[in-house]
C-alpha cells in the first residue's frame, strides 16, 4: 500500500477539516489567548510539587475522581452527581457531541463564535446550522428561537460570554430559548466568572441544558488543562458512558482540588481584571478604531481597517494579540486579552504610537 492509498482510508470528514491552529509566536507580552494574567502563589505550587514527589507514579489515579467532582459541584452550587471533568472544556465538548449527535443531527450555533464547535460538528459528519450575530455582534435571540423551531431535536451550542466577541445572553433570553427548544442546549460558560449570567440555577428546571466550564481562564489554570460539564445527574450518568477512562491524571486531580480549596487567592483578582477591562474599553474608544465592542469577558474585540499593520507593529513591540479577521463578520478585527496593569499600559503606549504615526 502506498501513502495515497493509506491516506484515502482516513475518514473523509476528517480529511476535509481545516485544522485548529495557533502560530507559536514568542512575545514579551502575550495578549492573544485570553489567559488570566495572574499566576498562582508559589506556596500552592510547592504543595502540589511535594505531593507529586511522594505519590507513586506507577499507580493509576482513581477510576472516577469523585472527590474532584464533588468539589466542583460544591463550588458551582450544582447537585452531586451532576459533573464530569476532563482534559479542558474542549474534551467535554467532544464527549457531549459524541453523546448527542449522529449523521442525521443538526447542530445550531451562532457565528462568529469559538471555532472548535464547527470543527467537531463537521468531524462527526453532523449538519452545522450557523446563525449570524446581529449588527452589533450581539445574539439575535429571535433568529435562534426560529432556528430551533425549524430544527426540532437539534443540538444548540451557545457561548456566553461569547468568544471572540464578548457578547452575552441574559437569563430572560436564555429562558425564552429553553422554553421553545426541544433538543439539548450546550451552554459554554468558559468566561462567566468575568461577566454574563450564571446559568447553573436553571439546570433544575431544564434537563436539556448542559453547561461547560474551564479552569483555563478565571481559575488561572490554562497550563493545567482541566474543564468540566454540569448537567442533570440522570443525563450526566448517560453521557459519562462515552468519556474515556482515566482522563484525569493524578497531577490534575490533586492540583485542581488544591486550587479549589485556595480559590479565594485567585478569585480576588477577578475584580482587578474586570476593572482593567472596563478601563481598557474606555481607552480604546479614544483611539481611531472603526469599532470597539463592549465585552463581558476578559478580552475586547476591536475593528481597524489598518489591522495588518497594527498587528505587525504590536508584534514588533513584543506584544501579541489575536487576529480574528478570518472569522465570519469580523473583517479587520483583532481580539485583545486583558493583561496586568503594566501589560495594558505597554499595549496602550504601543497603540497610541501606532495611531500617532498613521493618522
Amino acid at each position: 500500500m502506498n501513502l495515497n492509498e493509506a491516506m484515502s482510508l482516513i475518514n473523509a470528514n476528517i480529511r476535509a477539516l481545516k485544522p485548529y491552529h495557533l502560530e507559536p509566536d514568542a512575545c514579551t507580552i502575550k495578549l492573544n489567548q485570553n489567559e488570566n494574567p495572574f499566576d498562582w502563589p508559589r506556596e500552592i505550587k510547592e504543595e502540589v510539587a511535594r505531593y507529586c514527589v511522594e505519590r507513586p507514579w506507577n499507580r493509576y489515579p482513581p477510576f472516577i475522581p469523585e472527590e474532584l467532582k464533588e468539589a466542583l459541584a460544591s463550588c458551582t452550587g450544582a447537585e452531586t452527581g451532576s459533573v464530569i471533568a476532563g482534559n479542558g472544556s474542549n474534551e467535554m465538548l467532544l464527549v457531549l457531541l459524541l453523546s448527542l449527535v449522529n449523521r442525521d443531527s443538526t447542530v445550531v450555533f451562532c457565528e462568529p463564535t469559538f471555532s472548535v464547535y464547527k470543527l467537531l460538528v463537521n468531524g462527526l459528519a453532523a449538519s452545522p446550522h450557523a446563525i449570524p450575530l446581529n449588527d452589533t455582534l450581539g445574539y439575535d435571540i429571535k433568529a435562534i428561537v426560529e432556528a430551533v423551531k425549524k430544527n426540532p431535536g437539534c443540538v444548540l451550542i451557545l457561548c456566553s460570554p461569547n468568544n471572540p466577541t464578548g457578547s452575552a445572553i441574559d437569563e430572560q433570553d436564555l429562558r425564552r430559548i429553553l422554553e421553545i427548544h426541544k433538543g439539548f442546549c450546550i451552554f459554554d460558560q468558559a468566561y462567566v466568572e468575568f461577566g454574563g449570567y450564571n446559568a447553573i440555577p436553571l439546570l433544575k428546571e431544564y434537563p436539556n441544558l448542559i453547561i461547560t466550564r474551564t479552569f483555563s481562564k478565571a481559575f488561572a489554570g490554562a497550563g493545567l488543562r482541566l474543564g468540566y460539564l454540569v448537567g442533570n445527574p440522570a443525563i450526566v450518568k448517560e453521557i459519562n458512558k462515552i468519556k474515556l477512562p482515566y482522563n484525569i491524571n493524578f497531577f490534575i486531580e490533586f492540583t485542581a482540588l488544591t486550587l479549589l480549596k485556595n480559590r479565594d487567592a485567585i478569585f480576588k483578582t477577578h475584580a482587578a481584571i474586570k476593572a482593567e477591562r472596563d478601563a481598557q474599553y474606555r481607552f480604546l474608544q479614544t483611539l481611531p478604531f472603526d469599532a470597539v465592542y463592549p465585552s463581558a469577558a476578559n478580552f475586547i474585540l476591536v475593528r481597524c481597517r489598518k489591522r495588518a499593520g497594527l498587528f505587525d507593529a504590536l508584534k514588533a513591540a513584543g506584544i501579541l494579540v489575536r487576529d480574528v479577521s478570518s472569522y465570519p463578520l469580523l473583517e479587520n478585527c483583532l481580539r485583545i486579552s486583558i493583561g496586568s496593569r503594566e501589560e495594558n499600559q505597554s499595549l496602550n503606549a504601543a497603540l497610541k504610537s501606532f495611531f500617532d504615526a498613521h493618522t
